[in-house]
């Protein structure tokens, strides 16, 4: 039997370099949003790009998805490994001359390749280091193999070293609380270069910015800064931060509004707009960019439910008078409503 064979469509070198036309115009608008300079007029512009066409809304969608999360920056390459003791290198060699249609080649390669170094690299390396690990909008509780436990919070990670004379735990992204079973052995939680040692106890651990912050929900923990000084006591229902200074005490707290996002409630207490917004928006899967000055605006305070965070940010936009801003890909941008 005789079959004809069907042709591949193949797109015509105008379709694809509209594609790629597009892919570039949708880089530079998410470039723009995460400087946070937008101005009024470009916001503008930017809604009316997405509006013109449903091919620049998926273009937009497309990119945000690539880059994942535009907040993070990757650190350089490691560096070479130099030649053991007694080994001499290998004389360098010539390398061949590129020749302008193999460089024009090879660029959008080079491009492609720097893009996903600069942003899926923190998420391999966070994924090579971690123990444990949640994705955005997921809370997780853990059995460590001495009985202690750990709950870890939406998009955070710990690793974990149970076999030395120490009991110690690194973590890497996000906050966890800890439920401590007592032995011999000292339990440690690192933190940006500072230390959280348990007596007796279970506590929270959160990084946040460039900073940590420790609350102690019972018994007692020693909390020394990155400068490694004096241990500093906390108990039950205090606080204190560290960063590049020392520790500082913070404000204390019922014991009962304390880590509860494990019971799945956020507990918001005169909170700034601006922090508010960003401890809810650490449960979407989806980014959500703040733009203007928020700092004028009255606290807010209320209890919120982690599971349901676009109600949540839907609360806090009415109730603070806040423009929303849906963009594709899930993601949102907040601006306080121009007076």
């Amino acid at each position: 039997m005789n079959m004809k064979k069907q042709a591949i469509p193949i797109p015509n070198s105008s379709e694809q370099n509209q594609h790629a036309d597009l892919d570039e115009q949708a880089r530079y608008w998410i470039v723009r949003l995460v400087s946070k300079e937008m101005s009024q007029r470009e916001l503008e512009d930017l809604e009316a790009w997405l509006a013109e066409h449903e091919s620049h809304a998926a273009a937009f969608a497309r990119e945000r998805a690539l880059w994942q999360d535009l907040d993070m920056v990757a650190e350089g390459p490691a560096s070479r490994p130099m030649p053991a003791a007694g080994m001499r290198p290998k004389p360098l060699q010539k390398r061949p001359r590129l020749s302008r249609r193999r460089l024009v080649r090879a660029l959008p390669l080079a491009l492609t390749a720097s893009f996903i170094a600069l942003f899926y690299g923190p998420v391999l390396l966070l994924e090579m280091q971690s123990d444990f690990r949640t994705a955005a909008g997921e809370t997780r509780s853990i059995a460590l193999s001495d009985g202690s436990t750990v709950m870890l919070d939406s998009a955070s990670a710990i690793a974990v070293d149970m076999q030395g004379r120490n009991r110690t735990i690194r973590l890497l992204e996000g906050r966890a609380w800890f439920d401590v079973r007592h032995e011999s052995r000292p339990f440690l939680v690192e933190a940006m270069d500072g230390v959280t040692r348990d007596i007796g106890t279970a506590f929270e651990v959160m990084e946040q910015d460039d900073s940590v912050q420790v609350s102690v929900t019972e018994g007692a923990v020693e909390v020394q800064g990155r400068a490694r000084g004096a241990a500093h006591l906390l108990e039950a229902g205090e606080r204190a931060r560290y960063s590049d200074s020392d520790v500082v005490p913070l404000p204390s707290r019922p014991v009962s509004a304390m880590a509860s996002w494990r019971k799945g409630e956020l507990l918001l207490n005169q909170q700034p707009v601006e922090d508010a917004i960003q401890q809810i928006a650490r449960y979407r899967a989806a980014p959500v960019w703040l733009w203007g000055d928020f700092d004028d605006l009255p606290t807010v305070s209320g209890v919120f439910l982690i599971s349901r965070p676009d109600e949540a940010l839907a609360t806090i936009a009415r109730m603070r008078s806040l423009e929303r801003v849906e963009l594709p890909g899930g993601a949102l941008l907040l601006r306080p409503k121009e007076k």
